[in-house]
């Protein structure tokens, strides 16, 4: 269907047809038809065809293609069109939006942000509001493409898909401010004269959405817009109206819109005098809704009344209880969250994160007395929505947002602990675990829940409260309900330093855990209790140790993360034993895994990793002239992680955490095992060859720290790069290949660079250095962090030897791309990658100018000259940014903060 050069217009239109044909679907018609249109519109011709569809008027599904084209050619590829075509384009966009101004409304959205989209970038048309309210307010019927085009004007300068660069933005922001007045004046006067109109609901709907998108842009006559008919207008509605009144939900944005803009109080206090008392009147609203169980309205109205709260922080903080500090606000939200579902509640967060963290702030202990019942009421109320469904099953639970919301609940009572006072609040919960029995267990579970989350904040002189808690959780039948059982086995591990401390408390603990590890359903938690106990007291612990050792020998359903962890932690307590008695107990430890290695080679992945929490959780020191107590783990392992990096050669995952498990081998027992090199080294080509999976290359970094320090390995060391250098290098080779592979760059310049620091004049004097400082140059342009950082360190590892040892070989690199590396730092910083990824490059900027002095100034002079000027910056900008970054007294700091502030021009 598709050739070379200019589409033609029977084929669009037999592709479309195709596209839309909802009656005779042909999927291979289908993906042939998108795919020709796809082409289309990334061509060059793409403009004119758009606005011939549009001229041509077809139906509405050509319409809304061409639209969509056109509308995302403007914004992604306008500097495809010459200048001198712009009011060309413009004056066409004008008649589209006349020629559909009683049509389809998506439509009209489409060419009203195509207009708006234009606008922004045209900078010669100067007047745009002036000229689209002269052109479209003087007949009613243009009025809803005029209040359209208005609306998304203001809304796409913040658009990030726009590359306007931070001068252009502030500019249009500026000219739009400007005639602001002329917007809101617009506005009320359709709103008076809408009940002539055919759909009053309708046109209100435009008004209310423009006004909203206005006043959130900024720079207004508030005083104006307070004194306006809109306003009332708009609280009217949302106030007396329900959810089904056609403009109830453009009503609450527009509220929302302008209690936002009443954040600056010094500049819109008319406005925000003018809102506050009407937030107040939505009480009666608000409280009708939740007693008719009307879930729309209530979260209409929260979101304004939050909203509202977070712009009169300052007052409400301040000044509680006069003028614009009115506690209404902060009762309506309490009201608010009176409401059942979890979700309303969790909506006012952040309303309740910024009180609080206000009031910890106000020098006046007055205020934080006025706040603390209100504090008091939210802590009863989130208790109330913490309770758990009646069939409520963690293994089951498929509510993720509930558990979401628990979590949530968790942050914001720390906040009210800050407040209430730690004691108050834990009195205050541990009265009601007293007082309500164990088959009240949703209560009782959730009290208990609520207290977990702050009980660690107590300090050791309110012992006495823990130990009432620790009594409730141990008091927990066995027979009680699951969910309060399990809740009581938590509560344990969040008191677990206190639990530590007294031998016979901690004996009362083990006794507790011990009995609730035969359920099955509750050995995840009690393990998890476990952990936290080990983490805590290792010392203490160590004394049951053999109880502990036997939970790992016995334990069974237990999700195979949490056994890991518990198993890292008992293997650091082995760490306080002798050193004698640590091998044979770490031994025992890795028995299990050993055994299901033997028995089960083809699924060997989770005792490889059970061993290598072993590895990571041993803390002990030990003399470099004694065995390591984990020497003999590791020598019985080694076998079976020998068979494992070629049976898991298929799966990434598990190759990983084969990998992953050498490597914590290697560094714990690594220098005193050399003669694992020689046979790890061959396992690890072998299978490169098969997979060449990038943490091969990792493991290969970690065997060169650990062994490069004897230099009877060299040899070896070096053989084992050289066999992994070619694959390497034909991966990253291929097109696309350091796009498609970050992972793959990553890690083999982590290892290239542990060669130069260990290795290096062997390495750098190799042929195999041009291939690798040709490809790190362009790595510099990845937009993958940890790839582009190890590329970075790779050229600043080779920069320190050239000056460290005045190695020529590495100078010579360096010089022989310095130019190449200066041509893709500055691409980065002129917009080709965004803030996050420039730190690391422009450091490198800096050490390439400081250790090179003119010749790189030359290289950055050159660079900069590439700058497309006009769009974006300047010659002034320009030049600007090459004096600070080369001046003599800049900083890394300074010239990554230059190169950022240059880098906003062309977001």
């Amino acid at each position: 269907m598709a050739g070379e050069g200019k589409p033609q217009l029977h084929e669009v239109y037999a592709a479309l047809s195709v596209l839309y044909d909802t009656q005779n679907r042909d999927k291979l018609g289908v993906e042939k038809a998108s795919t020709y249109l796809s082409h289309i519109q990334q061509s060059v011709w793409a403009w004119e065809l758009a606005d011939t569809l549009l001229i041509q008027n077809k139906g509405k599904e050509n319409n809304n293609f061409a639209a969509t084209m056109l509308r995302n050619k403007i914004q992604k590829e306008f500097r495809e069109l010459p200048e001198n075509s712009h009011a060309s384009l413009r004056d066409s966009l004008l008649k589209h939006l006349d020629l559909y101004r009683e049509g389809d409304a998506v439509l009209v959205t489409k060419l009203s942000l195509a207009v708006a989209d234009l606008a922004l970038q045209m900078v010669s048309w100067k007047n745009v509001v002036n000229d689209l309210v002269a052109r479209f307010s003087q007949d009613s019927k243009s009025w809803t493409v005029l209040l359209e085009c208005l609306t998304v004007l203001p809304e796409e300068v913040g658009s990030r898909y726009l590359k306007l660069g931070a001068a252009r933005r502030e500019e249009v922001t500026t000219q739009l401010q400007a005639c602001s007045a002329t917007v809101f004046s617009f506005l009320e006067f359709v709103s008076a004269n809408s009940a002539s109109l055919p759909n009053p609901d309708f046109t209100h709907n435009h008004v209310f959405r423009c006004w909203g998108s206005w006043l959130v842009l900024g720079e207004f006559d508030a005083r104006a817009v307070a004194q306006g008919k809109i306003l009332p207008k708009i609280f009217e509605i949302v106030t007396v109206n329900t959810p089904c009144h056609t403009c109830y939900d453009s009503a609450c944005d527009a509220v929302c819109s302008a209690t936002y803009a009443m954040e600056d109080l010094h500049v819109n206090r008319e406005l925000a005098l003018q809102i506050v008392p009407r937030l107040a009147a939505l009480q009666p609203t608000l409280v009708n809704a939740i007693n008719t169980d009307n879930l729309d309205v209530v979260n209409s109205i929260t979101r304004i009344v939050t909203e509202a709260g977070e712009s009169l922080i300052s007052p409400l903080t301040k000044t509680p209880g006069k003028d614009l500090g009115d506690l209404s606000v902060v009762s309506t939200i309490l009201a608010a969250i009176q409401f059942p579902d979890y979700s309303v509640a969790e909506s006012s967060f952040s309303f309740w994160f910024q009180l609080a963290e206000n009031i910890y702030r106000a020098p006046d202990m007055e205020i934080v007395e006025t706040y603390k019942p209100v504090f008091i009421q939210l802590l009863n109320t989130l208790v109330k929505l913490c309770e758990l469904y009646d069939e409520f099953e963690e293994s089951s639970f498929d509510d993720e947002d509930f558990l979401d919301f628990r979590d949530k609940c968790s942050d914001l009572f720390k906040d009210i602990v800050y407040i209430v006072g730690i004691r108050p609040v834990l009195e205050l919960l541990l009265a009601g675990v007293e007082q309500t029995p164990p088959d009240q267990w949703q209560r009782l579970e959730s009290m208990l829940f609520c207290s977990s989350c702050v009980i660690k904040i107590l300090s050791r002189a309110d012992s006495d409260i823990v130990m009432r808690y620790l009594k409730a959780a141990l008091g927990i039948p066995t027979t009680a309900n699951q969910n309060l059982r399990v809740m009581s086995v938590k509560v344990l591990g969040e008191c677990a330093e206190w639990v530590t401390i007294e031998q016979q408390v901690l004996n009362h603990v083990l006794q507790k855990l011990l009995q609730e590890l035969r359920d099955k359903k509750l050995a995840s938690h009690c393990i998890k209790t476990l952990e936290k106990l080990c983490q805590m007291g290792g010392e203490v612990l160590q004394s049951h140790l053999e109880l502990l050792i036997q939970i790992i020998e016995q334990a069974e359903e237990v999700p195979h993360s949490t056994f890991t962890a518990f198993i890292e932690c008992v293997a650091g307590i082995c760490s306080y034993q002798p050193l004698a008695l640590q091998s044979p107990h770490l031994m025992r430890i890795a028995n299990r895994s050993l055994l299901s290695l033997a028995k089960n080679p083809a699924d060997p992945v989770k005792d490889i990793d059970n061993i290598s929490s072993i590895f990571r959780g041993y803390k002990g020191e030990v003399a470099p002239t004694d065995e390591s107590p984990l020497q003999a783990v590791f020598v019985a392992t080694w076998p079976h992680l020998s068979v494992a990096l070629l049976s898991c050669a298929n799966s990434v995952n598990n190759i990983e955490r084969v990998c992953r498990c050498i490597r914590y081998g290697l560094r714990s027992v690594g220098k005193k095992t050399p003669q694992i090199l020689e046979p790890l080294a061959e396992k690890l080509i072998q299978l490169y060859n098969i997979k060449p999976h990038s943490c091969v290359l990792y493991l290969s970094s970690v065997i060169v720290d650990e062994f490069s320090s004897d230099v009877r390995l060299e040899e070896g060391l070096l053989g084992l790069f050289s066999a992994m250098g070619p694959k390497t290098f034909e991966i990253l080779s291929a097109p696309h290949g350091l796009e498609r592979n970050p992972d793959t760059v990553d890690d083999f310049y982590r290892l290239c660079s542990r060669y130069i620091q260990h290795v290096g004049s062997r390495v750098v004097s190799s042929p195999i250095m041009i291939h690798l400082v040709d490809i790190a140059t362009n790595c510099l342009s990845l937009q993958h962090k940890d790839a582009q950082c190890s590329a970075i360190k790779f050229m600043d590892t080779l920069m320190q030897r050239a000056n460290n040892e005045k190695c020529p070989h590495s100078l010579g690199q360096i010089k022989r791309k310095g130019q190449d590396m200066v041509n893709s730092i500055v691409l980065g910083v002129s917009g080709g990658l965004p803030p996050s990824l420039l730190t690391d490059l422009c450091i490198l900027l800096h050490d390439l100018l400081a250790a090179l002095g003119e010749e790189a100034r030359a290289w950055l002079r050159l660079a900069l000259g590439t700058i497309p000027l006009g769009a974006y910056v300047t010659q002034k900008q320009v030049e600007e940014l090459y004096h600070n970054v080369t001046a003599s007294t800049t900083l890394p700091r300074d010239t990554v903060r230059y190169c950022k502030e240059f880098n906003q021009c062309f977001s």
